[in-house]
């Protein structure tokens, strides 16, 4: 008998097996209700998100909601993955649609299609995306960076673009010039990268001349002139730190051995001596001689190369100082070192 009452009692769980195991089973149920729960705000924001590119308004409070949803995201653990589903899932789907409305078109319907559909993209889309992440405001990369390099590669570079502008007769109308720069002005955080380049190769066809990448770019294609080119000069020119200081530079003047205001005593001739004193005052001042006026004649305008050339040349012209000559017109002067 007391051998099958051990044997039941070993059998038996005990009262902190029970404890523990209902507790877990608790914390099993809370985190499905968190996910559920993190599921249900992702799929509002991911709806709400689609119904902006798709032209359709929030409903009312509803830019609230989705800004508290988006906060109590970003304490979960999904939180940590918020920038890879705002690419993969909501900016790439976003844009496909934009892009699907005008991805057949050609020539100048090209044009004035991709006109609006920016229009629209920027003064709508992009300001409603940057209302409904502003919980995620100063994180890098940021939702306007991250939403323009999307329109940047699925939209502009993956039409015909390039044929369109190239056109004889093609009317660029001022959004596409508007969009091209705005989009240029974006970088990716690894550099500049191949599809940043095709952007230029589109922007020097509607801005010329353009200073990209490669060097200054003229109406025709050709590089004009590297940019490295400024860098490089002014590296072989300014002294290194490693070389030997310069001696000073001596600023040499002339002083003057007259005063610049000259007094004079006047006399009071009511005064019964005849010489008294009255008070003293300015006579005369002496000015400096004044530089002639330099006329400009319609020369031929000068590229910036050479204007670069002599600035870099003007710098090196006079190690042995700046002289300041201030002549006197009546008066000898002597040179102060």
């Amino acid at each position: 008998m007391r051998t099958l009452h051990r044997l039941k009692l070993m059998s038996s769980p005990s009262l902190s097996d029970l404890g523990r195991s209902e507790r877990s089973a608790l914390d099993d149920r809370n985190n499905q209700q968190h996910r559920a729960g993190a599921n249900a705000t992702w799929n509002s924001i991911h709806n709400a998100v689609i119904a902006v590119f798709q032209r359709r308004d929030l409903g009312e409070n509803e830019l609230y909601v989705l800004n508290e949803g988006v906060r109590q995201l970003l304490k979960t653990e999904l939180g940590s993955f918020f920038t890879e589903y705002l690419q993969n899932q909501l900016l790439t789907k976003g844009m496909v649609i934009l892009r699907d409305k005008i991805h057949f078109y050609e020539g100048q319907k090209l044009l004035d299609s991709l006109a609006e559909t920016w229009d629209f993209f920027f003064c709508d889309v992009l300001s409603m995306l940057q209302a409904i992440f502003y919980p995620v405001q100063g994180k890098e990369p940021s939702v306007r960076q991250l939403a323009l390099l999307h329109f940047r590669n699925i939209i502009t570079l993956n039409i015909k673009l390039d044929d369109a502008l190239t056109r004889p007769r093609a009317r660029v109308p001022p959004s596409i010039i508007q969009m091209l720069l705005i989009l240029q002005g974006v970088h990716e955080s690894k550099g500049v990268s191949g599809d940043y380049l095709k952007l230029e190769s589109l922007v020097q066809k509607v801005v010329s001349p353009y200073l990209g990448t490669r060097g200054l770019i003229s109406g025709d294609g050709s590089v004009a002139q590297s940019s490295c080119v400024l860098e490089k000069r002014l590296l072989r020119r300014w002294p290194r730190s490693s070389d030997s200081p310069a001696k000073n530079p001596v600023v040499r003047s002339k002083s003057y051995n007259i005063p610049m205001l000259t007094p004079v005593a006047e006399y009071d001739p009511e005064s019964s001596a005849g010489a008294a004193v009255r008070r003293h005052s300015v006579c005369q001042m002496t000015s400096c001689a004044e530089e002639p006026d330099v006329c400009e004649d319609p020369s031929p305008p000068v590229c910036p190369e050479t204007i670069v050339n002599q600035i870099l040349e003007s710098l090196d012209s006079d190690t042995e100082g700046i002289f300041i000559d201030f002549r006197r017109q009546h008066a000898p002067a002597e040179l102060v070192e």
